[in-house]
């Protein structure tokens, strides 16, 4: 470990060429620093991302490498930081001691935002090295320095790689919000293309919480932007998701299809890693159509190319569709080897869908081969791991167990069945079966057991269809008053935690008594549901829209200051200006009138708030309606 830490300090491990200095008078270091920081910061960006091959990343970092001015501590972290992320493909051992050697660095410069980049580069290497749970605390620390300097990238950064392994760990509550939260900080900062990119992480996480219309439309959304940038191997990560997602919703037939296409995509920009992901992926749909040796195939031939690669994180994956591949062909012997090979892999990574997936399959196969004892263990150890889920993911994962439990209830119930009319058959059989059958009574009582579990989950996803009517405004669909003002409290401590502005705007709709007398009140509420569906199109994905009155809304809009929320206020009011209604009554057009008011650092509260913005409402009205007012003045 010592020569290679030296090794890694003289910048030989990482394949870092060593720094060659002249003697450089002021003016040139000054000129080199500009550079360096100009390069650094564009390939801190996207344009490491949108390199074609690892080969040319690195020659990026090369060229990064030789503008790093003499002695230059601080910028040399930088560069380092850069070379930890982008580096070491495949290579997590050597990651993880060149992350650290660079922490070590960092603490004795006292860079704190260098720290916190390091204990991330070393979390991933440690995910790779000794499982995801292991990596959590190198994460937490590096969050909680970004959010003590108020480095809004930094901290978004560790939120995204936090979430995204709680969303592998299965742990989709608290994955989720990490996610949301770090695509808001990404977009506060301007980094639109990291915002943008984010989609896919939290589809992922909406796909394995069961929320699969919300999945697709992040998916979707994620796709347009690729596609559009060009970034084949962002898209081809897409394609994937976007087939996982419709195999989980039984559509095979299109899974293959976004297979197909991202197969394609991998062998057009010769993405050796791509190809193999591809294949590994295609096998599970024809597995499910019984095609099971064409499956088997496909999973042989992306074990091989993951092989070539040198590439050992999807064995997994790769021995339980093995697996699966054998039982489905009624090899339950060759099965249960791989599924002992897949056990192991798992152990590291603890990853609890695919360990469910496992016990369930396992079980299947210890069932054909007359394991009974064994097959119930894995019964049980299955109801554990959902059990544990639901504690975790509580009501949302909930509709997602749902899912999973009706279908693995049919399936018990038909063993159930099965086994009661082979145990009436056998009543008169050899007494030295009696143990055989003890273990199969114990086998129906875990499916009650998970009969109760399907209930119990019936019942909190109808406490949660009644929680959210309640919180909903049935005429527009958007949040009643009591749910924004819940909602908008939560958005003010956020922005007192975090120190970030905030703003209000209330609406009003112009002479809507005019609308109800002169075209009735059917029409008048037809009017209020598409001014509040304009309002939510124009509006960004985090912020709060809710009906406070007849006629009136209320929009919250955090991490926004007052230019931003005049420019949001301008496009509300525009867009309902040029709302077509004549589909409602003839010549019927509508206009808004609207206050602004944004947050004080005096311990302003909501109702506060709420309340200037009112003021300016009013305003807004007494100088000619279809305006926007501030509670500073005219906008």
């Amino acid at each position: 470990m010592a020569v290679l830490a030296l090794l890694l300090q003289a910048g030989v491990a990482a394949g870092t060429p060593a720094p060659v200095h002249a003697q450089a008078n002021p003016q040139e270091t000054a000129r080199q620093a500009a550079a360096f920081d100009a390069l650094h910061e564009r390939l801190r960006g996207t344009e490491l991302q949108r390199e074609p091959s690892q080969s040319q990343v690195v020659a990026r970092l090369d060229e990064l490498h030789r503008l790093l001015p003499p002695r230059d501590a601080l910028r040399d972290l930088r560069y380092r930081a850069l070379r930890c992320d982008w580096d070491f493909v495949g290579e997590p051992a050597a990651q993880f001691a060149y992350a650290e050697d660079a922490l070590g660095k960092s603490r004795t410069l006292g860079d704190r935002a260098m720290e916190a980049n390091f204990l991330y580069c070393r979390g991933v290497a440690t995910e790779q090295l000794q499982g995801m749970p292991q990596a959590l605390p190198d994460y937490e620390q590096g969050i909680d320095i970004a959010r003590a300097i108020g480095d809004r990238r930094l901290l978004a950064d560790g939120l995204m790689l936090r979430g995204t392994l709680h969303s592998l760990l299965g742990e989709q509550s608290l994955a989720i919000p990490d996610l949301l939260k770090a695509q808001e900080l990404y977009e506060s900062a301007g980094l639109h293309d990291d915002a943008e990119s984010l989609l896919q992480d939290i589809a992922v996480s909406y796909r394995r919480m069961g929320e699969f219309d919300k999945a697709r439309e992040y998916l979707e959304q994620n796709e347009d932007y690729v596609r559009q940038l060009g970034d084949w191997s962002q898209l081809i990560s897409n394609l994937l998701q976007q087939g996982f997602l419709a195999e989980e919703q039984g559509r095979l037939d299109d899974a293959l299809a976004f297979y197909r296409e991202a197969l394609l995509l991998g062998r057009r920009h010769d993405s050796d890693f791509d190809v193999a992901s591809a294949h590994l992926a295609m096998a599970w749909p024809w597995m499910l159509r019984g095609d099971y040796k064409r499956g088997l195939d496909l999973v042989k031939l992306a074990q091989q190319e993951f092989a070539a690669l040198g590439d050992d994180s999807f064995n997994d994956m790769v021995y339980l569709r093995l697996g699966q591949g054998h039982a489905g062909l009624g090899q339950h012997a060759q099965a249960l080897d791989w599924y002992a090979r897949a056990a192991d892999a798992l152990e590291r990574s603890d990853n609890r869908r695919y360990k469910a997936m496992l016990y369930r399959a396992r079980a299947r196969s210890e069932q054909a081969t007359g394991r009974y004892q064994e097959a119930f263990a894995d019964l049980e150890r299955y109801i554990a791991v959902h059990e544990a889920i639901t504690s975790s993911e509580r009501g949302d994962q909930a509709r997602l167990l749902r899912s999973q439990f009706d279908s693995d209830r049919e399936q018990m119930e038909n063993r159930r069945l099965a086994s009661e009319r082979a145990l009436q058959e056998r009543q008169l059989q050899a007494l030295l079966e009696a143990r055989r059958w003890q273990w199969v009574a114990m086998a129906l009582a875990g499916v009650l057991l998970v009969g109760l579990g399907v209930l119990v989950v019936r019942q909190l996803a109808r406490v949660n269809r009644l929680r959210t009517l309640a919180a909903t405004d049935p005429l527009t669909g958007v949040a009643n008053r009591r749910s924004i003002e819940q909602l908008g409290e939560q958005a003010l401590a956020r922005a007192r935690e975090f120190g970030e502005p905030m703003a209000a705007l209330v609406l009003d709709i112009d002479h809507f008594k005019q609308v109800n007398d002169r075209h009735g009140h059917p029409t008048g509420d037809k009017v209020l549901a598409r001014i509040a569906a304009t309002l939510r199109g124009c509006l960004r994905q985090f912020d709060l829209l809710g009906r406070t009155g007849g006629e009136e809304f209320l929009v919250l809009l955090p991490a926004t200051g007052a230019e931003r929320a005049a420019r949001i206020g301008g496009r509300l009011r525009d867009a309902i200006a040029a709302m077509d209604c004549s589909d409602l009554a003839e010549g019927l057009r509508c206009t808004v009138s609207i206050g602004m008011a944004t947050l004080r650092d005096d311990g302003d509260s909501l109702h506060d708030l709420v309340e200037r913005a009112d003021a300016a409402l009013y305003r807004a009205k007494h100088n000619g309606r279809n305006r926007v007012e501030s509670d500073a003045g005219p906008e």
